[in-house]
């Protein structure tokens, strides 16, 4: 094919030549050249300035993977020149270029670097959850109890992946497909876990509680002592809660409560008053447990008789 191309070039231009001896008096250069080049093309189907074009040495500066030199090229297209000047090239190799790809330009910038696309099968594991049911109010008194193993699950994936000069530059998702559902891993909380729900909701009344004070067997100084303590520390609300910590009428400590009184609900009022007492009786320091209400009020009433 590019031998009957150069035939019917030099055809082409001896009859052009053929043309110009062709008295012309009366036609313009343009005219001439329109004839002419009209003629060509319906005698050939070759357009002479395209073709003369076409073939016209250019300069050309290519980027074979980073190495860059330039060269003179009479290829019609990027593609072409590269091949003419001895570049190999293959579907592994990207071209890119200042000019068409159809067409070369004088003066391009040609530009071919390794290029390799690839879909891949990737198996991934799927985490699990992890659930803990149950709760504790002192955590260093409780148990935590394997119900469930967890199970990683499995998913497969198509990946499309693009790498240029060796380098990742993208990568697509086709198809994913789930082998395996991840299972939870479920622990058991055993421990304290006690409720305010459990008890007579009674709110912040310090009527009912300082009532109930006045029927136990106390001193005087002991029950005035138990309803400052509890006035103070919980506004006389035994389902007190809402310390991140501290629980109940005394807001006591869960962890100290439920190692000394593990049948006892931290949240019952009665028991809140009868073990307080207890330790105080029993020689525990009111200015240690309950510090800041302990200074209140030792400013108004001194300090208790029994310490």
């Amino acid at each position: 094919m590019f031998k009957t191309r150069l035939i019917g070039i030099v055809l082409a231009i001896a009859l052009m030549f053929v043309m110009s001896l062709i008295p012309t008096a009366n036609w313009t250069d343009k005219e001439a050249r329109y004839r002419s080049n009209t003629l060509i093309h319906m005698v050939y189907g070759i357009d002479a300035d395209v073709e003369k074009g076409r073939y016209t040495p250019k300069v050309v500066v290519v980027n074979y993977e980073g190495e860059i030199k330039k060269h003179i090229s009479t290829a019609s297209s990027p593609v072409f020149a590269l091949l003419e000047l001895g570049y190999p090239i293959s579907t592994m190799k990207k071209v890119v270029s200042t000019s068409p790809m159809n067409t070369l330009y004088n003066n391009s910038y040609i530009y071919v670097f390794s290029y390799r696309d690839t879909i891949d099968e990737v198996k991934l594991e799927i985490p699990y959850q992890r659930i803990v049911k149950g709760g504790t109010l002192c955590e260093r008194l409780s148990q935590k109890v394997l119900q469930q193993e967890g199970v990683l699950g499995i998913m497969t994936q198509k990946v499309r992946r693009v790498y240029e000069r060796g380098e990742l530059v993208m990568e697509e998702i086709l198809e994913k497909d789930i082998t395996r559902e991840p299972r939870a891993e479920i622990y058991i909380i055993k421990g304290p876990d006690d409720s305010p729900k459990e008890v007579p909701q009674i709110g912040n009344n310090c009527d009912y509680w300082f009532a109930y004070v006045d029927t136990i067997k106390a001193t005087e100084e002991e029950k005035r002592w138990l309803k400052w303590t509890m006035k103070y520390e919980s506004g006389c609300n035994a389902e007190n809660n809402r310390h991140p910590y501290y629980k109940g009428l005394f807001q006591w400590d869960p962890c100290l409560w439920y190692q000394q009184y593990p049948n006892d609900n931290i949240f019952d009022g009665r028991a809140q008053i009868k073990r307080t007492l207890e330790k105080v009786r029993g020689g525990a320091n009111p200015a240690r447990m309950w510090p800041a209400v302990y200074k209140l009020y030792v400013d108004k009433y001194g300090e208790l008789s029994w310490l």
